[in-house]
């Protein structure tokens, strides 16, 4: 299907609108005026369903995982790995001093 494009000419100068005699234009319109353009949008529109941990939506399911993962505040501790590779708790105690434990490796 092929769609008319309507131009129209100025009948004069026009400084109102910023048109010179026999100019070509296009008339303005709203989108609410063009006939069914609302389906044509709706076609294009992409909709996601919200993403769980094994099903794909507005993130992959592997992302929502991830973010399932991070903790949110107050913080019990926090984990820290040194240059050795020792992994270190940062925890602090009931009068709010800072305490590190380091943390047991499973590997024997």
């Amino acid at each position: 299907m092929s769609t008319k494009i309507l131009q129209l000419k100025a009948r004069n100068d026009d400084s109102e609108i910023g048109l010179s005699k026999d100019e070509n234009y296009y008339p303005k319109t709203s989108a609410d005026a063009v006939v069914g353009l609302d389906n044509e949008i709706s076609k294009q529109v992409v909709t996601y369903l919200p993403a769980n941990e094994t099903d794909d939506g507005l993130m992959t399911a592997a992302d929502k995982k991830k973010l399932n993962k991070i903790k949110t505040e107050p913080f019990e501790g926090l984990k820290f790995k040194s240059p050795d590779g020792s992994v270190f708790v940062l925890s602090v105690d009931n009068e709010g001093k800072p305490v590190f434990t380091k943390e047991e490796s499973d590997v024997r």
